[in-house]
């Protein structure tokens, strides 16, 4: 049976369920929170925590190709928003994207003593004119509800198939074959996005060839790249 813990406030649900795995839990786990005061992404970006904002970490099986779990739960939160009649779109590696090119969600796969975990971040309102949220109306809302049925329809539609999965991420990408800089470190690449690779790296096409990039901070030149 799985352990739902829902907490006031909290610096971070990551936090909350590597505590709970330190003390021997190991079955299926979901932490949320009405607010979330120190939410991470990717390096050493931040997550902004808001009022229409839901912030849940949650146990998971890792997809057989494991390097391609977090593409996979970001095509799965597409699915899941499209059933509520909303069209998001992704940006490599792991960001969600609406309509109008602005971030409003992201995801973070980690492991932690042999536990998989995805901590995952979505902005259903938003204020803010730098991230988008998937509504544009504000209507009442409960986050616990919200992350009770979007954790449970993530544990159940899970990809059998990695070529299903590389296919349903590509069709919703939002920058396939447009130019794109992919930065790591001090280092800057620029070509166009012809897609995923078999492990999930990013294949860009650039004047010296087709590069594979497995890590990096991908920017587009027409869209609002805040973090």
């Amino acid at each position: 049976m799985e352990k739902f813990i829902h907490l006031d406030c909290c610096d971070s649900t990551q936090d909350v369920i590597k505590e709970q795995l330190s003390l021997g839990h190991s079955g299926e786990m979901t932490v949320s929170c009405e607010q979330q005061l120190k939410g991470r992404g990717r390096g050493l970006n931040s997550w902004l925590d808001g009022a229409g904002t839901i912030c849940f970490s949650m146990t998971i099986a890792p997809h057989h190709q494991t390097s391609l779990t977090a593409l996979e739960i970001s095509v799965l939160i597409c699915n899941f928003f499209e059933s509520k009649g909303k069209n998001i779109r992704l940006k490599w590696p792991n960001d969600l994207i609406t309509p109008d090119r602005k971030k409003c969600g992201g995801i973070l796969v980690q492991n932690f003593q042999d536990q998989y975990f995805v901590g995952v971040g979505v902005n259903i309102f938003s204020s803010s004119p730098e991230f988008g949220g998937i509504f544009s109306e504000l209507f009442p809302f409960v986050k616990k509800e919200w992350v009770t049925e979007l954790s449970n329809f993530l544990r159940t539609n899970r990809f059998t198939s990695s070529e299903m999965l590389i296919k349903d991420w590509s069709m919703k990408c939002i920058h396939l074959n447009e130019v794109v800089t992919i930065t790591e470190s001090d280092k800057k690449i620029r070509g166009i996005f012809k897609g995923l690779g078999n492990y999930g790296e990013a294949l860009i096409e650039t004047e010296h060839g087709t590069l594979k990039l497995f890590n990096g901070s991908l920017h587009l030149e027409n869209l609002v790249n805040f973090y």
